[in-house]
């Protein structure tokens, strides 16, 4: 305030040369410089406001990229489904998995069809790769699966190269395995198909592969250990083969015997 007060009584005493040249030195040192500050200062707002908008841009941005990846995987997974499609007479219905056992052998999973979209028991689901399980359950909307990984599963199998037949086993829901008998001439490498035997898978469906041939305890049998193709850490988008279970006319000729 002092200081203001000295400066306006120069410039009101000085004679004009010297005012000016009182102005011209304050527009120099003082008021330009602050001036400059506070350009800065609206600079550096803007650019705090512009790097704001633009990280909300990169983020928006992002989750469409996301989005659009999994679209595009997602029609990938369908493709590779639709693929296979002329490979079988039965009529395939397209299915997606909404929910999966938590337990940490995934016996089962429930995908969205039922009895209105001519779901039936025992129908078979496979994906691109090849036998997913089969229907166990079937409400209204909805029907539960059980996966070919459950323990409790047995799927007969056969060897097209050798046309061995045996029964897919696992103790753990990650290791599988057939017995079959010593003499077998199983190689690595061989592929495993679904038997068509018991009524519910038809011959032929992609199981698997051989990965390994151990010996048994048995010795007139040998483990063969297979790697399944289906993925199912990865289950999303699957086929219902919807076809006419032969199992319950099985079971009704079964029980009509007399033994």
């Amino acid at each position: 305030m002092f200081l203001t007060s000295i400066i306006s009584l120069l410039l009101i005493t000085a004679p004009p040369l010297k005012q000016a040249a009182v102005v011209r030195f304050l527009s120099f040192t003082i008021f330009f410089p602050l001036q400059v500050v506070l350009s800065q200062s609206t600079n550096i707002k803007n650019i705090f406001s512009e790097n704001r908008r633009l990280k909300q841009e990169v983020i928006r941005l992002t989750n469409i990229v996301t989005q659009l990846k999994d679209e595009a995987a997602e029609n990938s997974r369908l493709r590779n489904l639709l693929g296979i499609a002329p490979k079988f007479t039965y009529d395939l219905l397209a299915v997606r998995v909404i929910a999966c056992d938590p337990s940490p052998v995934q016996k089962s999973i429930v995908v969205s069809a039922g009895k209105k979209d001519g779901v039936k028991m025992w129908m078979p689901l496979i994906d691109e790769n090849g036998v997913v399980g089969k229907v166990v359950q079937v409400m209204e909307n909805i029907s539960l699966v059980q996966l070919l990984k459950d323990p409790t599963n047995r799927t007969s199998v056969l060897f097209p190269r050798t046309r061995s037949v045996g029964i897919l086993q696992t103790e753990n829901g990650r290791d599988f395995f057939v017995n079959c008998k010593s003499y077998e001439p199983i190689e690595v490498g061989d592929t495993v198909v679904t038997a068509g035997l018991g009524g519910i898978y038809p011959r032929g469906l992609s199981v698997g592969v051989v990965r390994r041939i151990e010996k048994s305890r048995d010795p007139l049998f040998k483990e063969v250990v297979i790697d399944l193709k289906a993925d199912f850490d990865h289950l999303e988008e699957l086929f219902i083969l919807r076809m006419d279970s032969q199992w319950a006319a099985f079971r009704t000729e079964l029980d009509s015997i007399e033994f």
